[in-house]
């Protein structure tokens, strides 16, 4: 018995897509990536519940290695779970549109950076002496523990204040609204599909479920039309 060949696995990969998508709308649900996304382009999307910090814990803030990638970071944060290490990302979002879709994109606001919070210093170094992590970030301080030494600059482990941390994720979590990128009442575009495929148009309204009334030009006078989101493109 022959192998299906790479088109009908392809096929076969976009019929259960659109059976999935039927199954959700069915039951009212939809597909969820990092954020809840409403009905119309206009309406704005907020991001998830701030973070709890819990003050019993040390925070401090790891470099990850330079040449970390996607399945990296994923062993790391399974490493971390395992040895019961609170870990943040701190990231910003945005709603961008996909192949006619909107889904949310998640920036990291701190490049190579994770927050941990340990129980004790054995704790920290048991995660700093994980594959994947660089080093904690230190700053520099007088060295004045010992006495008679001469005076020197050393390196010190940094230590993040736990309710000045909270106070950072809430105004994170507060400011985290995302809407679409550029589509708003009263921008230029040029419509990609259809009749009126490489007109300008002007957006009038947004609509529910990623609708856009336009107005299109047309020999210089503007005509009315409704399009999607996707079919349009800002100047």
């Amino acid at each position: 018995m022959s192998k299906p060949g790479k088109k009908q696995r392809e096929r076969a990969r976009r019929q259960r897509r659109v059976e999935r998508r039927a199954a959700q709308r069915s039951l009212g649900t939809q597909p969820n990536k990092g954020a809840e996304l409403g009905t119309s382009a206009a309406d704005p999307v907020r991001g998830g519940a701030s973070s709890f910090i819990d003050p019993a814990l040390r925070w401090h803030m790891i470099k990850t290695a330079p040449l970390l990638g996607p399945l990296g970071r994923r062993c790391l944060d399974d490493a971390l779970r395992q040895r019961d290490v609170r870990a943040f990302r701190p990231r910003a979002s945005e709603i961008v549109v996909r192949r006619g879709r909107r889904v949310v994109r998640h920036t990291p606001l701190l490049v190579k950076t994770i927050i941990v919070g340990v129980k004790d210093q054995d704790h920290l170094d048991a995660v700093v002496s994980l594959p994947g992590v660089a080093e904690a970030v230190t700053y520099t301080a007088v060295d004045t523990e010992n006495e008679g030494n001469i005076p020197g600059l050393v390196r010190r482990v940094a230590r993040l204040d736990p309710q000045a941390l909270q106070r950072f994720f809430n105004a994170l979590a507060e400011g985290e609204i995302v809407k679409p990128v550029g589509v708003e009442v009263g921008s230029n575009v040029v419509v990609m599909v259809g009749p009126f495929a490489s007109f300008p148009a002007t957006v009038e309204a947004i609509l529910p479920n990623d609708r856009l009334k336009v107005a299109v030009s047309i020999f210089g006078r503007p005509s009315p039309v409704e399009l999607g989101i996707a079919d349009v493109t800002l100047v």
